[in-house]
């Protein structure tokens, strides 16, 4: 090889890798410098969500955008940089949520939001506001970036947690622009200014859901009323300004002109009846000269000074007679009322349980010793609560004889009371066996010791013959009247009309007695199936012989009826029907059709067996009076419509639904309407009117409706 070979070689080899090395650095230099360009141009224009990645004079723009507009503007900001040559779109792009909801959640000293938000920046928004309403809470960000979000989302959201600031515990929840909320508010000046917030101009797009806020909670919830003659001052919570005000009302009818210092604080956790309750004590003031008023969680006291006699009487029967009819809510406590004068002179013994009450008078504190300890005596291992006042006025007669007689009396009946005013001699109750109660009528026929005068004698039999029980059904409620041997089987006889009649109103003119059938419920029950289906139905239980009377929907109705109360009814029991078939009123256009099978469907829902298309008995009187409503449509023709909840699976709760509404449509067939005038459609799962989240929603979802579709 030549020698300016061996120079010139290794010299060209040197050169062509420092080229290799300048061009390689040059294009880093010139990558890094389109990528900081590029990101400087979507910042500028408003895609800071996106980044560049570049390849050569290649630009990939990355990131995850908020629309798909965004991806277009993103990729158009790039592709104008000078020195691009080409863009590709390599970014993704938040999801869409159809059904957009938010909820921020408050308990304690935290804050936990959830639900969706547009994007980073809205995000970093909502969290800002957060911290600004919650200064030094723990902010819990369980918020999904999604599409979809309302108009005006940050100021939907800042309004929410404004109010949510306002409450100690709850939460405020955006289903698209719709606000709920439900909590407990802070404290009253709060309460009051989320009235006003949510009463006033609402944010751009905004609509109120649901809203319910409860004032402060107070676990210990008193009221006080102390009445000095000339003014009134309350002290201590009430649950509303609406409780509130009534109140004051019933003090200013009670007592027109008397001045009212009104000290209360709004609070939630009032017992059950407080208003009621409150309202029914102030009322009292009336006859005082003198008083106060508390009620102290569940139970209402009074004290105070009667004006008058008449007074003190008409006050301590009110309270009487609110302590024996109300059995749930607040109770009557302590009652220390003092007359003004103690004429007449009383005493009164209650029995009810196992405990036994002592009230009225006793002339000297020996007096009223001897009348506890015959009462111990007499009733054994029973709790004896001691009312007695000691007070002048006796009448001239054996007084402590009088009242030992008694609580003689008071032990031979079950529950009851018995009572001394001045001369006069009440008893009241039911006698505790048939032995007892002919003992008690054989004592009351003859002269009573002591100079005592018998005024009232109201004691129930031990047993009653013949026993009887009757119910009908009227326009808009179903009475009841009779016997019922204990409060357990009237309870027992309520539940069992409330699934065959909905909510109608029941009057009940029931007495105690006994006597009653084996079988007895049983067969009220079954006589109460009957006139469920019975137009005009009424049904008579004289001992064991049943008597049914009303009107059919049809003669199918009317033997299917017959047979299934022959066959309910008890051993033993006799049954004999009077029924008749008419179908009552007169034709209904396709309007008044619609109503009335909408009016008679709000009363109560077709049930079914659960996850089967059998219907429940206690429908089939709902069934009757639906298709005597569709045979007053001659015209009509009537699409029954299935609905199912979300549970089980789209096909199954389609044939579910299909099947129902055939069922339903069969059942009415039977009742006389045409098959051509009745079209079964279910709907499965498709048409809900409530959340499937819940219980409650589910089972509204459930349902048959009636609708007229054509005339």
């Amino acid at each position: 090889m030549s020698a300016w070979r061996l120079w010139v070689t290794p010299g060209l080899v040197i050169v062509t890798v420092l080229a290799a090395i300048a061009i390689w650095m040059s294009i880093g230099r010139i990558e890094a410098d389109i990528g900081q360009r590029v990101d400087a141009e979507l910042a500028t224009d408003g895609q800071d969500w996106a980044s560049a990645e570049v390849s050569g004079r290649t630009v990939t723009v990355m990131g995850t955008a908020p629309t798909v507009i965004a991806q277009r503007l993103a990729v158009e900001s790039a592709d104008r940089v000078w020195g691009v040559s080409l863009v590709l779109d390599g970014s993704g792009i938040i999801p869409l949520q159809p059904a957009y909801s938010w909820t921020a959640t408050r308990s304690e000293k935290e804050i936990r939001l959830t639900g969706y938000v547009p994007g980073e920046d809205e995000r970093l928004a909502v969290l800002s506001a957060a911290k600004r309403y919650f200064p030094g809470f723990t902010l819990q960000d369980q918020m999904q970036d999604a599409r979809g979000q309302p108009v005006n989302f940050l100021g939907l959201t800042d309004f929410a947690l404004a109010r949510l600031a306002e409450l100690g515990d709850g939460s405020v929840v955006l289903n698209g622009p719709s606000l709920s909320i439900d909590g407990t508010a802070i404290d009253e000046p709060r309460f009051a200014a989320a009235a006003r917030a949510l009463s006033g101009p609402l944010p751009a797009n905004a609509a109120i859901r649901s809203v319910r806020i409860l004032p402060p909670r107070k676990e210990s919830f008193v009221w006080h009323v102390d009445f000095n003659g000339k003014t009134i001052r309350i002290e201590g919570f009430v649950p509303s300004e609406l409780v509130r005000r009534d109140i004051a009302l019933a003090i200013q009818t009670a007592l027109p002109g008397i001045s009212i210092d009104d000290q209360t604080e709004l609070a939630s956790g009032a017992p059950g009846g407080f208003d009621s309750a409150a309202i029914f004590a102030v009322y009292q003031l009336a006859h005082l000269t003198e008083g106060q008023i508390a009620i102290d969680g569940k139970v209402l006291s009074f004290k105070g000074s009667a004006r008058t006699v008449a007074d003190y009487e008409t006050t301590l029967a009110e309270i009487g007679a609110r302590r024996d009819k109300h059995s749930v809510g607040v109770a009557i406590g302590s009652i220390d009322v003092v007359p003004a004068s103690v004429d007449p002179y009383v005493w009164r013994a209650d029995r009810s349980g196992t405990v036994v009450v002592l009230s009225g008078y006793m002339p000297t504190p020996v007096a009223r010793d001897e009348v506890l300890k015959a009462t111990a005596e007499l009733f054994p291992g029973m709790m004896v609560t001691d009312r007695l006042r000691i007070a002048d006025g006796d009448p001239k007669m054996d007084w402590i004889g009088a009242v030992e007689y008694s609580l003689r009396q008071l032990a031979l009946l079950g529950k009851g009371s018995v009572s001394l005013t001045g001369r006069s001699y009440d008893i009241v109750g039911e006698a505790i066996s048939t032995t007892a109660y002919a003992e008690l009528v054989d004592a009351l026929k003859k002269t009573l010791p002591a100079s005592m005068e018998l005024r009232r004698k109201a004691v129930a039999p031990a047993a009653i013959s013949p026993f009887i029980f009757a119910a009908g059904r009227l326009p808009d409620a179903l009475s009841f009247s009779g016997y019922v041997p204990t409060d357990e089987a009237a309870k027992q006889i309520v539940a069992l009309a409330r699934p065959k009649f909905g909510q109608v109103r029941i009057d009940m003119q029931l007495l105690l007695a006994g006597g009653a059938p084996d079988g007895f419920v049983d067969a009220v029950g079954t006589a109460l199936q009957a006139i469920s289906r019975l137009d005009g139905g009424r049904f008579e239980l004289v001992d064991t012989k049943l008597s049914l009377s009303g009107v059919a929907v049809s003669d199918g109705a009317r033997q299917a009826i017959e047979s299934t109360v022959q066959s309910s009814l008890p051993d033993g029991f006799e049954f004999s029907p009077s029924l008749m078939v008419a179908v009552g009123g007169d034709p209904l256009a396709a309007g008044e059709c619609q109503t009335a099978l909408r009016t008679e469907m709000e009363r109560d829902m077709v049930q079914f067996e659960s996850g089967t298309a059998t219907i429940l008995p206690d429908s089939y009187g709902l069934l009757d009076r639906l298709a005597a409503i569709v045979q007053r449509c001659p015209a009509a023709t009537v699409e029954v419509g299935a609905h199912t909840d979300s549970g089980g699976g789209t096909r199954k709760n389609q044939a579910l639904s299909e099947a129902r509404a055939k069922a339903v449509v069969d059942r009415l067939v039977e009742d006389g309407v045409r098959q051509e005038r009745l079209r079964p459609i279910g709907y499965g799962q498709s048409r809900p009117i409530a959340s499937n989240s819940n219980a409650a929603g589910r089972a509204q979802n459930r349902r048959i409706e009636f609708n007229v579709v054509g005339q």
